[in-house]
């Protein structure tokens, strides 16, 4: 029964990559994003922007490596009323799962760990929750409990914490498990923090110095990093909250340490930016062919049923999860991609591989526009189509 898995394992990790081969081999084309497209983007941002979920939106579009759509929408800040552009810099949330499972099979590949480790082979503390491995914490499956989810969290955000004291919180939860390892698919934030810690540990780095050497810095760009609240970053989008009951009335977002986020979401950057990236990391420039291929087929769980995330957000199908991305379709078409959010912004990040088209969204507001999204990722589809 193994031998008969792996075969139909390795069968799928083949045809991804002759996908990824074919991404490859486009990069060369030039194109750019048609009118009717552009007009649905923009009545797609107008309807978001004036339904009061967010003030601004910044969408980037890529197709085959060239840049064929920036725009900015509404406002990066309410007070200066300072209008956001393609340069907007915005926090990306949980897109920072993706370049946290890159990082995993770039060590992978030096050999320096294996996605088949006990997770207590690096973190001791986490002995207690069971025989858990790195693939079960990168496709979701562990059952570790989310530590955001944990009463104490909504004060402990506002505070600074260095990687030790926030594994410690997570080891200390009650529960600290929600079920067995490998017997079920949820969404958890301790996965994806947990995973930062241990790159930290093998690599001897912070994830951001790690992350910015390894991952960021092969797709040749530059405002995509760990992010600081003490930073002083230009055309950075301040965070917003809607009032409830008053359209189009806003607060500023409550205080979160970023420190707090780790690998589960701690990066910021821009629509283009993140295009990009996503377009070097399906041409195989950030981790190899293969590795993409490792994290692009989906989990499974102990009894070989494919992990599916029935509540995704921003729903592909519903999809399977991979390594820090969720897999699935958009009419019809294979759509690879990851949302996220963290108080005061929300983002989107979904690859159209055949048609080697990529878009990113990013919102200083509320995740509560899935419609619009779709509407954006919609109107890109077709016109990779037409």
């Amino acid at each position: 029964m193994r031998v008969s898995s792996w075969a139909f394992c390795k069968r799928a990790v083949i045809a991804i990559m002759v996908s990824l081969a074919i991404f490859q081999a486009g990069l060369a084309t030039a194109e750019t994003l048609n009118p009717v497209a552009v007009a649905q983007i923009d009545s797609a941002a107008a309807r978001y922007i004036l339904a009061g979920s967010a003030p601004g939106v910044s969408v980037a579009v890529m197709r085959k490596a060239r840049l064929v759509f920036k725009k900015g929408y509404g406002y990066e800040n309410l007070e200066t009323m300072t209008p956001v552009t393609a340069e907007t810099v915005f926090r990306v949330g949980s897109i920072t799962k993706m370049f946290t499972a890159a990082a995993v099979l770039r060590l992978t590949e030096e050999g320096r760990l294996s996605v088949d480790d006990p997770v207590s082979k690096y973190i001791s503390e986490l002995a207690a929750a069971g025989p858990l491995t790195l693939r079960m914490l990168l496709t979701q499956t562990s059952g570790l409990h989310d530590y955001t989810h944990t009463p104490a969290f909504g004060e402990e955000q506002r505070n600074s914490h260095t990687t030790k004291q926030m594994i410690d919180y997570i080891a200390s939860m009650k529960p600290l498990t929600d079920f067995a390892a490998g017997s079920k698919w949820a969404y958890s934030n301790s996965n994806y923090y947990v995973l930062g810690a241990i790159v930290e540990k093998v690599s001897g780095a912070s994830l951001g110095q790690y992350l910015e050497t390894n991952i960021i810095a092969p797709a040749g760009i530059t405002t995509t990093v760990a992010d600081r609240e003490d930073d002083v970053v230009l055309h950075r989008a301040s965070g917003y909250v809607p009032v409830e009951g008053k359209s189009g009335h806003f607060r500023n977002a409550p205080f979160f340490s970023m420190d707090n986020a780790g690998g589960a979401g701690a990066l910021r950057s821009t629509a283009v930016d993140l295009a990009r990236w996503q377009q070097a990391l399906f041409a195989g420039r950030i981790i190899t062919l293969r590795s993409v291929a490792a994290m692009t087929t989906p989990g499974r769980l102990n009894d070989g049923a494919i992990a599916i995330r029935p509540d995704a957000p921003i729903s592909l199908g519903p999809p399977s999860y991979g390594f820090g991305l969720e897999l699935g379709t958009v009419d019809g078409e294979q759509a690879i991609g990851h949302g996220g959010s963290v108080p005061g912004f929300t983002s989107y990040l979904v690859t159209f591989p055949k048609l080697q088209m990529t878009v990113a969204i990013m919102t200083n507001g509320a995740p509560n526009g899935a419609d619009v999204f779709h509407d954006i990722e919609r109107a890109v589809l077709h016109a990779g189509r037409n």
